[in-house]
């Protein structure tokens, strides 16, 4: 199947809030955008306005207290939600706690399916900070590209762990040290692989420290499931060993070295180099599709140089800086409005560009080179989540073994699926305005759709990679192996007939309607003139997960 032949796709009709029409023609996109935040929930990003549009699936922080067995577990944070330990905080981007976000406080957060161990880390007041939420005011462009445009209510991180594991999954759709078919390769790397908390990782810095593994505690240099390396050399979405797959794409990412920048740690696209000193870095071919921030004339934020000039490739990520990335702690107020003006840049054009000028009708990459853009949070970032992830593959007795039955393929065992994370989808050919993906019926019953099998409303990571796949007529990322999230998305459907993510897309090309931000995008080329503050790129936090 390829988008790029046009063939008509039939989808089998549910009864799962918004339905299908019994067939349709997919549109074809020119080109597609992942931009990836740091660290949310839909509980948390959503939670405090329950009802913002019809069919949200949210609980919010500061309304109940959880019991269990008779014994009150937390205590929803009330009144002052954001007020976590005593600090002054000017809004709830920026507080004072961020909870631990590692595979093993995923697994307690868990609790074998009770989503009741949240509460691990406390506040100096003793409430549970990871069951609150950020205030509405403070992330309002969210909410208007929600309303606007595209909100899924189950949309899944693949994997069971922090950031440097999920951009691997969304770069390549798996964090396996090894190519398929070799000893461990159903294994996934679980936990950020360095100790140094410096940032570095990947092919240059190979050997700083033996990752933690989904399926064992062992740290023995000399077990075959820890090489003393952090440079993969499986396939991406975009390359394999021959190189791109025909298709341009860029990598936007704030500094190197970082987790937050997975080429860095495959060896396809990291191809070693060392400078007159003997020091390693990454390079060749594929390397220079890596953009990074304030290097071979980009400015703070490389995205919107390429939005500016028409240089746009056909596949993007965007990584955002720490400053506007929406982690906790080591973030401003200004992920919303970072991803905001990326939305209006792509939508009507921009300021100053002879080739992308501002238009309401007629912008390049909505009306004439169609774009679709995918807004997602790379993990659950230790804040709480009400739903379950909609397939967890793990046997309590022996974690490398997959439940007989259960996990696809033998895929995904131990360490998939993670938990829900948001995603906005934006594009000219969007279902409806606020469309929800997955609905909920209307209130007192609201019945929601069946989370836990295959369906068209269930959607992760490995969706965002199919879709693209099909879009542009690429190949599975190893081709026929099925060992990969692009193969093992939930919403293929058992039978394989319905297009990942496609309840987002209708026919027809629609307006595109602007998101209020409070930041402009020229902020963001040059943060330093535009706040006064003085500015260097960061990536990921010392935080270490």
């Amino acid at each position: 199947m390829s988008f790029a032949t046009r063939i008509l796709l039939l989808f089998v009709s549910v009864s799962l809030g918004a339905t299908y029409a019994a067939a349709q023609t997919l549109p074809h996109f020119s080109h597609i955008i992942i931009v990836v935040q740091e660290n949310r929930t839909p509980d948390d990003l959503f939670g405090a306005n329950l009802n913002f549009e019809s069919g949200v699936d949210l609980a919010g922080g500061g309304y109940g207290i959880f019991v269990r067995g008779g014994q009150t577990i937390y205590q929803f944070i009330q009144d002052s939600p954001r007020d976590l330990s005593g600090c002054a905080m000017n809004n709830g981007m920026t507080n004072c706690v961020d909870p631990s976000h590692s595979h093993a406080s995923w697994v307690t957060d868990y609790d074998d399916g009770n989503m009741d161990g949240f509460c691990h880390q406390t506040a100096q007041t003793g409430q549970c900070p990871q069951y609150s939420y950020v205030p509405q005011t403070d992330v309002q462009p969210y909410f208007d590209i929600a309303t606007n445009y595209g909100f899924a209510n189950y949309f899944f991180q693949t994997n069971e762990g922090p950031s440097f594991e999920a951009h691997q999954f969304l770069f390549s759709g798996t964090s396996a040290p090894v190519s398929p078919g070799q000893t461990f390769s159903q294994y996934f790397v679980a936990e950020n692989p360095f100790s140094d908390r410096n940032g570095n990782s990947g092919c240059p810095y190979s050997g700083t420290r033996i990752p933690d593994w989904a399926h064992t505690d062992a740290t023995d240099f000399t077990d075959p499931r820890h090489p003393p390396s952090e440079c993969y050399p499986h396939d991406t979405l975009v390359t394999n060993s021959s190189g791109d797959k025909g298709v341009t794409w860029g990598y936007y990412t704030p500094s190197v070295p970082a987790y937050w920048n997975a080429p860095e740690a495959l060896s396809e696209v990291c191809v070693l180099q060392y400078d007159s000193a003997g020091n390693p870095y990454c390079g060749g071919p594929e390397w220079s599709h890596v953009q990074v921030a304030d290097q071979n004339g980009h400015s703070d934020a490389p995205i919107f140089d390429d939005l500016l000039n028409c240089n746009l490739p056909a596949i993007s990520w965007v990584i955002p800086d720490r400053i506007w990335s929406d982690h906790a702690v080591s973030s401003g107020p200004y992920g919303p409005s970072f991803v905001g003006d990326i939305v209006d840049a792509v939508g009507g054009g921009m300021s100053g560009s002879t080739c992308n000028p501002p238009s309401t009708t007629n912008a390049k990459y909505w009306k004439q080179e169609p774009t679709a853009i995918f807004i997602l949070w790379d993990d659950w970032g230790g804040w709480f989540d009400h739903v379950q992830p909609w397939a967890v593959y793990r046997n309590p007795s022996d974690p490398t073994l997959c439940p007989a039955g259960s996990a696809p393929n033998g895929w995904g065992c131990g360490y998939t699926s993670g938990f829900r994370v948001p995603l906005l989808v934006v594009s000219p050919y969007f279902t409806t305005a606020g469309y929800v993906s997955g609905a909920c019926g209307a209130p007192p019953l609201h019945s929601c759709p069946n989370k836990g099998t295959n369906n068209a409303y269930v959607h992760d990571f490995g969706s965002i990679l199919a879709f693209t796949e099909q879009n542009f007529g690429l190949p599975l990322i190893d081709g026929t192996d099925k060992v990969y999230a692009d193969y093992n998305a939930p919403d293929w459907g058992t039978q394989r007939t319905n297009v990942p993510l496609s309840d987002f897309f209708g026919s027809t090309q629609q307006t595109f309607t602007p998101i209020n931000t409070l930041e402009p995008y020229s902020c963001f080329r040059d943060y330093a003139s535009c706040t006064g503050t003085p500015f260097t790129p960061t990536g990921p936090d010392d935080d270490s997960d």
